[in-house]
């Protein structure tokens, strides 16, 4: 059985109706349990009426036992009456309005017993004894006990009728609703179910056609294709697996690609240098004596020995860019500071921050944690980014250098140092292409010092980024790790 068919039928038979038949018994036994309550009270009203009933007949005992001459009963008719409106006040507190009558109708019989009993204690203690009998034998046994038994009647008559009878009422009305329910819930079970494990069934099928079709593709060797997890389940958790994969695969490819690359121009450097340097040498020392040689004052012979120089120069900076890059020195680690690092790349640009007018502001606080580099090569990709923001700036500007502490995206500790310059900007097409090997935008530019500052401050375990627009200038972010076992400082916030 398939994974779809299990889920339709588990999600069918148990998940839904169980769900629904477990909400609608909650329900009923709540209107069971509020009945039942009320039926409690019904009957806990009628346990204290009986409270009432047996304090009003003590109430006539107690007159009765005076009259058979026993004085302390006059002494006992008032708590006799405390009794009475005790149990009265109890009872008449949780009546509901239509029984009301009935409490008004109980305490006028007990108002009437008080008085018959003040007469009659009057009439015996005038000495009047057999007139004292007569009346209360009139008052109490002919006229108020029957009435009394008439509204007991009543009150117990309404008592079954309200309590038991209600309860029985309620209940059935209870069962005859939860029928109907019930049947409502099965048949919105089995659609509400089937509805919804189509639906996750779908939510399944879906991602896991499109991630085997973008297996087979990049099986295929397309590791470009890419792969858009749609889910934040275990499927597209294994969706963003597969893609991360793809990519350290696609990067593993081009890493190998430019190593290969790389491995080219590293053959074809070697016979560049052997075979252009030795001649430049020549030509350069052979244009330097020329130079010595000329006599009278400077003139056209003198400034094209010049230019010949400058050029034989130039070649040979381009020649030393193409062996730094193809075949990199051993990386030596150190501890350093970014201060010294900075202030060991900018003395070389001085007579050119002059010349330019351009306003240079450093803000490298001394509380910056030491970060383990090559000192060489980061002052070496240091250089090469200064010489690009300053060519940005050929009519003047503002050079900032920054420095602040910042956690990594692995939350490792690490330092943050922004160049910035104020130059025209560059366009957002050409950003990515920047750091690529032989990529220039500049007719003298040999396309590599972008690129070897990129390797270098990778191979450090840190990560150069450029950020650019048009009018207001390119800032180049380089963040470095710190080297471990120094104490922690406090971030200061860069320029801008």
């Amino acid at each position: 059985m398939t994974l779809q068919r299990k889920l339709l039928l588990g999600f069918s038979l148990m998940v839904i109706p169980a769900l629904l038949v477990g909400v609608q018994a909650i329900r009923t036994n709540g209107l069971v349990r509020g009945t039942l309550e009320s039926l409690g009270e019904r009957l806990a009203r009628s346990r204290t009426y009986a409270e009432v009933e047996d304090a009003m007949f003590n109430q006539t005992q107690v007159i009765w036992r005076y009259l058979s001459g026993d004085p302390a009963a006059k002494k006992e008719f008032p708590l006799t009456e405390q009794v009475v409106a005790f149990w009265l006040d109890r009872w008449t507190a949780g009546l509901p309005p239509d029984e009301l009558k009935l409490a008004d109708g109980v305490r006028g019989i007990e108002k009437d017993i008080r008085a018959v009993a003040g007469r009659v204690f009057k009439l015996h203690d005038a000495g009047r004894h057999d007139a004292a009998a007569v009346l209360a034998r009139q008052e109490l046994v002919e006229r108020l006990q029957p009435a009394l038994a008439e509204v007991n009647r009543e009150i117990y008559r309404r008592a079954r009728e309200f309590s038991v009878q209600a309860a029985f009422t309620q209940v059935a009305g209870i069962v005859d609703a939860e029928r109907r329910v019930l049947w409502g819930i099965v048949a919105l079970a089995l659609a509400g179910g089937l509805l919804a494990s189509w639906l996750i069934s779908r939510s399944l099928a879906r991602p896991l056609n499109e991630l085997r079709h973008a297996m087979a593709v990049v099986g295929a060797g397309d590791l470009d294709h890419a792969i858009e997890p749609r889910s934040s389940d275990e499927i597209g958790d294994l969706a963003r697996a597969f893609a991360q994969m793809t990519e350290r695969l696609r990067q593993s490819r081009a890493q190998l690609v430019q190593s290969e690359k790389l491995a080219s121009i590293g053959q074809m450097a070697a016979g560049v240098a052997h075979g252009l340097r030795n001649p430049l040498a020549s030509l350069r020392a052979a244009a330097q004596l020329a130079q010595h040689r000329v006599e009278g004052p400077p003139g056209a012979a003198r400034e094209q020995l010049d230019a010949i120089i400058e050029q034989v120069d130039r070649l040979d900076q381009r020649i030393a860019h193409l062996l730094t890059f193809s075949r990199p020195a051993a990386f030596r680690p150190l501890r350093e500071s970014v201060q010294t690092l900075v202030d060991g790349a900018l003395p070389s640009f001085a007579e050119l921050l002059r010349q330019r007018r351009v306003e240079l502001a450093v803000t490298v606080p001394p509380t910056l944690r030491e970060i383990r580099v090559d000192p060489m090569r980061l002052e070496q990709a240091l250089t090469e980014i200064i010489s690009n923001a300053l060519d940005a700036m050929s009519n003047g500007g503002r050079l900032e250098i920054a420095a602040r502490s910042q956690v990594g995206e692995a939350g490792a500790d690490g330092v943050l140092l922004e160049i910035t310059d104020s130059g025209a900007g560059i366009p957002a097409e050409i950003l990515p292409n920047l750091c690529e090997p032989f990529f220039t935008t500049r007719a003298e530019g040999t396309g590599l010092g972008l690129a070897i500052a990129k390797r270098y401050v990778e191979e450090t375990g840190g990560h150069l980024d450029i950020a650019s627009r048009i009018g207001h200038g390119t800032t180049v972010r380089i963040w470095l790790p710190v080297a471990s076992g120094d104490p922690v400082s406090t971030p200061v916030r860069s320029l801008g």
